[in-house]
């Protein structure tokens, strides 16, 4: 009888464990891939076919106009990115949960018909039935992958769910959880507070301009008077169109801090 047991010499075990090791490895790369797949199609969330099927009224083997629709979504997602980008870099990349800020920008519309009106005429040209909701979805998908690239995981989730949220409910008014508020860090608050420290002395003067103008113009709404003063008088891209009308509404409550 032969005795088929072998011996190995340490070499030989070492050069197994190598082995072993550099097959798991590629082990955990054919696993990581699936995982990337489905973050990009995640962040690509909702994707251009299903913003093009919500938000334009569009006959589905009119190909040229649908190809027109997807470059359209595509020029507002690169703007999107752009001004979000600016936006966060600004404030460090700080969040406020409990105000929902920057996260819950809705100007972001506003300033498209006001500082890329060829791309707004366009939406109309191609019968695009909400435009605010529509860029409010690209909004938040662009917030997602900055937040993302960012490592600000849990708030690029956020940004997901609630782009989710608005494209699947229909609604602008989406408010977030307290719980996420927890997680902001200090330092990072630290800083947004410095950078807005000059900003913050000019705002009760702000706030009693913009409440008399919301008087004198007889608005009934902070949204309609908001509007106005981005597009006749803040025409620039500070303050934002969220930020007059927090102001506006704080203003009204008899807060001027």
């Amino acid at each position: 009888m032969t005795n088929s047991s072998k011996k190995y010499s340490d070499t030989d075990i070492q050069m197994l464990i190598k082995q072993v090791k550099q097959i798991e490895f590629e082990r955990l790369q054919q696993k990581t891939t699936i995982p990337t797949v489905f973050l990009n199609q995640l962040l690509d969330s909702p994707p251009s076919w299903l913003l093009r099927t919500k938000f334009f009224d569009v006959d589905h083997k009119d190909n040229e106009r649908i190809a027109s629709i997807h470059q359209l979504i595509k020029n507002i997602e690169s703007i999107a990115i752009e001004e979000c980008k600016e936006l966060l870099e600004e404030q460090d990349y700080y969040v406020d949960f409990e105000k929902e800020e920057p996260i819950m920008y809705r100007g972001f519309s506003i300033n498209i018909r006001v500082y890329h009106k060829d791309i707004y005429l366009e939406s109309l040209k191609l019968n695009c039935i909400n435009f605010h909701k529509l860029c409010e979805c690209i909004n938040l998908k662009a917030f997602a992958k900055l937040y993302f690239e960012n490592q600000l995981y849990d708030v690029g989730f956020y940004c997901v769910s609630l782009a989710s949220y608005v494209f699947g409910a229909g609604t602008n008014e989406v408010s977030g959880e307290n719980d996420f508020q927890k997680k902001l860090s200090k330092s990072n608050k630290s800083k947004a507070d410095k950078r807005w420290s000059k900003h913050n002395q000019t705002r009760p003067e702000k706030k009693k301009q913009y409440l008399q103008i919301m008087d004198e113009q007889n608005f009934t709404t902070f949204a309609e008077t908001a509007e106005y003063i981005k597009q006749n008088i803040e025409t620039g891209k500070k303050p934002s169109y969220d930020s007059i009308k927090r102001w506006l509404s704080e203003a009204r409550k008899g807060d001027f801090s």
